[in-house]
């Protein structure tokens, strides 16, 4: 059940302006947002706490003065929601400054908000709701704006610039709203993290909104693989997606669109780059590819990071198993003529989508369609010093590679000593021992 609080102990007749104080402030110290005026503003004062004298207590600490400690916190509560209450409010609203003598600085509210918080995440809890229940009016008006904003305009360069700078606009004001409640914390969320819930709330609220949005970014992205980007459209992505954060619908909001999204764009790439490539330059494209989608889920672009393990899965499904029969011809030729930087680059691709069978099984079809032949020419040691050098340069000397190259020659009646086959030996000779 939601908690209804009466609006009269926690109303204030009085708006007063909040402001930073000097860099002595300890409560201004570190803080990148600014309210929107300055202390040079005219007829506005606020002494540094270091300056100032002492202000008077706000709460009345004599024991006599309150019957337990339920009427203290609720007297606690109140004092700070008077004060946090129109702080709030000239935060979201971004109110000019108009009374001269209506002055809260940060340590005030610091003060009251830790005081009524101090020892009690009841107390803690009933802030939030109060804090929630002010921020949710603003939010669903920033949403309500920005579908008015967007509607009929299906040109991303139009309407994303609006949202990202409206989106930017909201995180400096939840994050300072974080900052003047002292940051405050409630099941491990903040202030900013309850301000983004609220925002996605209401954004799935406006589901047209929300399609046009992803819609949009995606369009981005794939503007962004194919070269066409502008220069600034890294942050604006960054930013867009970081509105999805704490979607708890994520899945179906974005995350399939963008999967989807991404393995059309690269089936469609990889079929065009084939018409035009042999075995090497595909290799060299596809390693590319791998290596720029990793690098935006190391830059924490939200879209790619949150969905690593199955972006990865997209890229091996289009790039690399949907062309199995161009690959496993490509290595036969790469084999026989000893292409070790592209046998490298081959290996190093599987392994990173933990496909290490795939060259296993390929390799053995190598060896077995060449072994025979080989085996009646007399010239089986020669191909498997050839294989052997190259599993040494290009295969990361990989055990399981190890012992299928073995296995294969010693198949053809071709001894292959080594250090794992003498471990092999050894091994059997303990469990014969036992």
């Amino acid at each position: 059940m939601k908690r209804s609080i009466s609006p009269d102990p926690f109303s204030s007749t009085k708006s007063p302006k909040l402001v930073h104080h000097s860099p002595d402030d300890g409560g201004a110290e570190g803080n990148p947002y600014r309210l929107p005026f300055t202390l040079s503003d005219e007829n506005l004062s606020c002494l540094p706490i270091s300056q100032a004298r002492e202000p008077p207590p706000i709460f009345n600490l004599d024991p006599n003065s309150v019957k337990d400690t339920q009427d203290r916190n609720k007297l606690y509560l109140a004092k700070a929601w008077d004060l946090l209450k129109p702080a709030i409010k000239i935060i979201l609203d971004d109110d000019e400054y108009k009374k001269p003598g209506d002055v809260l600085c940060f340590t005030t509210i610091f003060r009251a908000v830790k005081r009524a918080c101090l020892g009690d995440p009841r107390q803690s809890e009933l802030v939030f709701d109060l804090v929630k229940h002010e921020c949710e009016p603003h939010i669903a008006e920033l949403i309500q704006s920005l579908e008015k904003h967007c509607s009929g305009s299906d040109d991303p360069s139009v309407f994303l610039p609006h949202v990202y700078n409206r989106w930017l606009d909201f995180k400096r004001k939840m994050s300072l709203v974080s900052d003047v409640a002292m940051y405050q914390t409630l099941n491990g969320l903040t202030l900013w993290d309850v301000g983004q819930k609220l925002f996605h709330k209401q954004l799935s609220m406006a589901p047209q909104l929300q399609d046009q949005v992803i819609t949009g970014i995606l369009r981005l992205i794939t503007d962004e693989r194919l070269g066409k980007a502008a220069n600034n459209t890294s942050d604006l992505l960054k930013n867009l997606m970081d509105m999805f954060r704490m979607q708890w619908q994520c899945t179906y909001v974005y995350k399939d669109p963008f999967l989807d999204s991404t393995s059309k764009f690269y089936a469609e790439e990889a079929e065009q780059v084939l018409q035009r490539s042999d075995i090497s330059h595909y290799l060299k494209y596809v390693e590319r590819t791998f290596l720029a989608e990793e690098e935006k889920c190391d830059k924490h672009y939200f879209f790619f990071s949150s969905s690593r393990s199955r972006l990865m899965k997209v890229l091996k499904s289009q790039l690399l198993e949907a062309h199995s029969s161009f690959l496993e011809e490509g290595f036969m030729l790469l084999m026989d003529e000893s292409l070790i930087d592209d046998l490298r680059r081959m290996y190093r691709l599987f392994s990173m989508v933990d496909s290490e069978d795939y060259i296993d099984r390929i390799l053995r079809a190598y060896i077995l369609a060449k072994g025979e032949g080989a085996r009646q020419e007399g010239s089986l040691q020669e191909l498997h010093t050839s294989i052997d050098k190259i599993w040494h340069q290009c295969f990361g000397q990989d055990d399981l590679l190890d012992k299928t190259i073995r296995d294969c020659f010693e198949g053809f009646g071709l001894h292959v000593p080594g250090e794992f086959s003498d471990q092999l030996q050894w091994i059997d000779d303990d469990d014969d021992e036992d």
